[in-house]
């Protein structure tokens, strides 16, 4: 058996599409290639040479070659998925590249999807000390992995949550009400929960508004401020979302 790679035998093989096409997010592009083994000997093929085609929109290919790890018998032909990964900040759009098999070169579409994606460090924030209107701050680190520009959004309030609050609401309606029925006790712990919960939390990013590009890191200044009904003697959480992450706080009363 001999084996084909991006250096040495490919010379053996045909590819039948006039262009292959890959599409999706930087991270992992997809599509087919149809190929045959033109000899009478079986054929393992382990990898194919990609090339740059020279157009205008570069991009960053993680590898020069597409990676199959299969076996052709003479004159069999297979359709077979190829992968390319490319660097995550790559701008949305079609790109170029050609593949050499066969001593015919095939025209490679590179279609990059439009992706957001975010990371923020840390997403758990513990602070100490309950009181009314206290603020509490902490430094977030920000980073755009996508390949779309991400404007910091604007957060105006977060909900305040007393830990123990859904157990005591729960409990004393059960006490209250438990022996007239599921209706009843429910009614009367939609009332406990209305009657312990604080008001919203006030949340402040300095950074709000700004424009972060595909591949730069800031650092958000982050600013919780609690509503003025909290208790001093119970501890808080709540939560804070910016895209899909989601910032978690804890504040024990002491």
């Amino acid at each position: 058996m001999i084996t084909v790679t991006a250096n040495s035998f490919h010379d053996k093989l045909q590819i039948h599409d006039e262009e292959i096409i890959l599409n999706g997010p930087p991270s992992s592009l997809s599509g087919q290639i149809t190929i045959s083994n033109r000899e009478d000997e079986t054929l393992f093929i382990r990898d194919l040479p990609v090339s740059d085609a020279g157009s205008e929109r570069q991009m960053q290919m993680k590898s020069q070659h597409f990676r199959l790890l299969t076996s052709l018998k003479g004159g069999e032909e297979k359709v077979l998925r190829v992968k390319q990964q490319v660097a995550p900040s790559t701008p949305p759009g079609e790109y170029e590249s050609s593949i050499r098999v066969g001593g015919v070169e095939k025209r490679i579409k590179m279609i990059v999807q439009p992706k957001i994606k975010v990371n923020i460090y840390p997403l758990n924030l513990n602070y100490s000390g309950v009181q009314g209107h206290s603020a509490y701050e902490s430094q977030l680190t920000f980073s755009n992995t996508g390949n779309m520009s991400f404007k910091i959004p604007e957060i105006k309030h977060a909900n305040a949550f007393d830990e123990d609050f859904l157990c005591r609401a729960t409990s004393l309606a059960i006490r209250e009400k438990g022996n007239e029925g599921y209706i009843a006790t429910m009614d009367q712990l939609t009332k406990n929960v209305h009657k312990e919960m604080a008001g919203w939390a006030q949340i402040y990013l300095e950074e709000s508004g700004r424009i972060v590009e595909p591949g730069e890191t800031i650092q958000l200044h982050f600013k919780l401020t609690l509503p003025e009904n909290v208790d001093p003697s119970r501890d808080y959480f709540g939560s804070v979302r910016i895209w899909k992450k989601v910032i978690s706080y804890h504040i024990k009363s002491h």
